[in-house]
């Protein structure tokens, strides 16, 4: 990671929003440089602290949500509550270029955090708004995560099920607050881009919903053109050619052979099956008619060969296929390593620590080291100085309760 000058640096984020998908919006923003200031309540902070102890997750030796989503920031607690805190809040709007909440509705306009609240501050402010469901419509003030808003809502969880029978999947933390992020980030900079022509400050917003069902899009829009989805009693048959194999030592192969008449001899070759290609059973016709005696044949084949040696033969061959991976391959993964999708962090307890990257690159734009998440107000002696405030106003706004550190 450089040091030299960063895409956004100079660009000041206020972050008065919680949990994933809004803050991360952010969290890429710092990436590149820009200042986040995370706003948080006293004493309790961001609800996404307390996630792993409260939602029954595997503890570790530090917050690994909050690492990942809150890297590079400042903290800076205030009770906006608080009328005193109410002006620091909009001391810090008037010196900012991105505004970002995903507050409910209600919530805002109790906290004065609406658009119509924080813009009139600022003319060149980008006013970022993250949403369960959208900003109109019956549903605009009710809360969700993304496993209900983006996962259940648009229909991907159903699907994903091998048959209607089967239970419903649960999405993982942050499975679709991550990609609503990317999201909110690039609405954001398309913000940011036009107020470079125009001067002029803009509100920008997703949603949970809307993310989900651009994530499902291809089964929706067949659904909007009258596309006829079947009631899956029993998981749909797969042909061999786009199924998951055993190897010798228990992992999972996935093939996903879509160009199946040109992959086939290749896959046969690889695995020494050449005879495979001239049986009768398996030319063009037969492939789909003989699934179920190719797929017993590659069984075998696969189940001879350990990862490593499947590797070694389908790496050149030309064919489509992959591993199901495990969370704890990703940390001596190769390919993880190279490209940069993991990234050392800086974290004075945990050194040698490595973290999530954001997936997206620009180039001759470097990004920043990530460093560890801020502890509840760590920076908000900091941030008040910086905005003017000498110690007995700081001390005086603690005693009153308008702020923490």
């Amino acid at each position: 990671m450089s040091e030299e000058k960063l895409l956004l640096e100079g660009v000041r984020v206020i972050d008065a929003a919680s949990f994933i998908a809004g803050p991360a919006a952010a969290t890429i923003m710092s990436d590149y440089g820009a200042e986040v200031i995370k706003i948080e309540p006293p004493e309790v902070g961001d609800s996404l602290r307390w996630l792993i102890s409260r939602g029954g997750m595997p503890e570790g030796p530090d917050n690994y949500c909050w690492q990942l989503t809150s890297r590079n920031k400042k903290s800076i607690a205030l009770n906006l509550k608080d009328e005193e805190a109410q002006k620091i809040l909009i001391d810090l709007v008037k010196t900012a270029d991105v505004f970002l909440t995903n507050m409910p509705f209600p919530i805002r306009e109790r906290l004065k955090l609406r658009s119509e609240d924080i813009r009139p501050h600022n003319e060149r402010l980008i006013y970022a708004s993250l949403t369960s469901y959208g900003e109109v419509g019956p549903d605009a003030n009710r809360t969700a995560y993304d496993s209900l808003a983006w996962w259940a809502r648009t229909g991907l969880m159903d699907f994903v099920r091998p048959s209607s029978l089967s239970t419903p999947a649960w999405s993982t933390p942050g499975m679709g607050d991550h990609p609503t992020a990317t999201a909110l980030f690039s609405a954001i900079m398309t913000a940011l881009y036009r107020r470079e022509k125009t001067g002029k400050g803009a509100e920008v917003s997703t949603s949970l919903m809307a993310n989900g069902a651009w994530s499902n899009g291809c089964f929706i829009q067949g659904a909007l053109m009258d596309v006829e989805f079947t009631d899956r009693k029993d998981p749909p048959p797969r042909h061999p050619f786009g199924d998951i194999f055993e190897t010798s030592d228990n992992r999972q192969v996935a093939l996903a052979m879509v160009n199946a008449l040109k992959e086939w001899p290749k896959l046969a070759k690889a695995l020494e099956r050449e005879d495979l290609i001239t049986d009768q059973r398996f030319d063009a016709q037969g492939l789909v008619e003989n699934k179920e005696d190719l797929r017993e044949e590659l069984s075998k084949e696969f189940g001879k060969r350990d990862t490593e040696q499947i590797n070694s033969v389908l790496r050149e061959s030309g064919v489509t296929y992959g591993f199901i991976g495990k969370i704890t391959d990703a940390k001596n993964d190769e390919q993880f390593l190279e490209t940069e999708t993991l990234v050392p962090m800086k974290h004075e307890k945990m050194p040698g620590l490595l973290t999530v990257n954001s997936p997206i690159k620009i180039s001759d734009e470097p990004k920043k080291q990530p460093y560890r998440a801020p502890v509840l107000g760590e920076h908000t002696q900091e941030i008040l100085t910086g905005l003017g405030f000498d110690e007995d106003k700081i001390s005086k706004l603690k005693e009153l309760g308008a702020i923490e550190y």
